[in-house]
């Protein structure tokens, strides 16, 4: 039996502002203001043991560190050590991998790394190997993916398009010299629907939006859609939701603004305006059920550098897992062969026009309702954001279909 989640949130509008609605329904809380480590920016954050970890960054007055915090909570910090045995850096990357914290490359005072340490509990570090097969390098990014650890792209004498791995963080075996994208630095990964995915970044001239996946490492795909999300390094990704998240970086100016995707292709804005401040070389990580936002830089002075942390359950919306769902006259619940969406009408009315609208305020569904139950298909109705109306003076109701 095929399953389907279909997810609800409800606001008014006028029918006349639809096609330029900003759709901010995501809601961040700050779970402090000030948390113990001093303020950073292009640390690394991993979840290990249940909590959410630190490690080394650059602080205020400019200064790479090698202390590395951990919390169970968000709020309450404690310090595993105060200097790790790897060198104090940042652009570094990190990594869960066969129950180890890991710490990939990087730059410190003295230049780019390809050392690659690792831990079992944040204070006893050991060097897996001080000099990897891939050149010294910063603002890589790096991920696990088929039981390996990756090295992808990043930046040293110039940016690199070179894909790595590693099973046990000493010997590195070079998946392509030359990826199918541009040279790309200070990006986003994730993985997502058994693929690798790249997502914005840096080209050596100028950020970018463009996004590719490979499913090996070797062989890339581009998505070939525009990607509604302005080009940008610096930010964050994540998978939460069975959806794929970009939030935060900069290209210009400092960005605050959520996307999310259910496929790589098709993606939409949660908020445009974050209860953070608008930021860069943040981190983030998911514990406990939510999103987290961690440190990073929202200004050009020297203490526009950030220790808050902040969380988000993402859209705030429920699912219906199998079974129907009602919210505010709407009832959708999966069907073997197809989902229906059941509009309640008024006891008073006695017909109406149902319409439905994607995100650009194009009309992909107009049927006429009659009695006080109908049921509307959504059958040829991609997965993704849309509006319902039920006759043209109602209320414009919000709706996402995940089936």
């Amino acid at each position: 039996m095929k399953k389907f989640k279909i997810l609800f949130f409800f606001f008014t509008i006028f029918y006349s502002l639809l096609p330029t609605i900003l759709f901010a329904q995501m809601t961040w809380i700050c779970a402090t203001s000030s948390a113990g480590w001093p303020a950073r920016y292009r640390h690394t954050s991993v979840v290990f043991d249940n909590k959410i970890w630190v490690l080394g960054g650059k602080d205020s007055t400019e200064n790479y560190r090698n202390d590395v915090w951990y919390s169970s909570d968000g709020v309450n910090w404690t310090q595993a050590t105060a200097s790790a045995a790897w060198s104090q850096r940042w652009c570094h990357t990190s990594v869960i991998y066969n129950n180890k914290m890991w710490v990939l490359g990087g730059e410190d005072a003295n230049g780019y790394k390809n050392d690659v340490w690792y831990s079992t509990d944040g204070i006893n570090w050991a060097c897996a190997t001080d000099s990897a097969n891939w050149f010294p390098r910063f603002d890589h990014t790096s991920v696990v993916f088929d039981n390996k650890m990756w090295v992808i792209g990043g930046g040293a004498m110039q940016e690199a398009n070179d894909v790595w791995y590693s099973t046990d963080g000493v010997n590195w075996i070079c998946a392509t010299d030359s990826a199918g994208w541009w040279v790309i630095a200070a990006t986003a990964s994730v993985v997502f629907n058994n693929n690798i995915w790249i997502l914005g970044g840096w080209t050596g001239c100028n950020s970018t939006n463009d996004v590719w996946y490979s499913n090996n490492g070797i062989n890339w795909t581009r998505v070939s859609s525009p990607i509604p999300w302005s080009s940008r390094y610096w930010h964050a990704g994540n998978v939460f939701d069975n959806k794929m998240w970009v939030m935060g970086g900069h290209t210009g100016n400092f960005k605050k603004d959520v996307w999310y995707s259910l496929d790589g292709t098709n993606w939409i804005c949660a908020t445009d305006s974050a209860e953070w401040s608008a930021r860069a070389g943040l981190t983030s990580v998911i514990i406990d059920n939510k999103i987290w936002v961690i440190g990073g830089w929202d200004g050009y002075e020297a203490n526009d550098v950030r220790n808050d942390v902040w969380y988000s359950i993402g859209l705030g919306i429920e699912e219906a897992r199998g079974q129907m769902q009602e919210a505010n006259g709407i009832e959708c619940y999966p069907n073997p062969a197809r989902t229906y969406c059941a509009i309640r009408l008024p006891l008073s009315a006695d017909r109406e026009q149902i319409k439905i609208f994607d995100v650009m305020g194009k009309q992909v569904k107009s049927e006429e309702l009659k009695g006080k139950n109908n049921r509307v298909s959504l059958d040829g109705i991609k997965n993704g954001l849309y509006f319902i109306q039920v006759g043209d003076k109602s209320e414009i109701k919000k709706l996402v279909i995940i089936k």
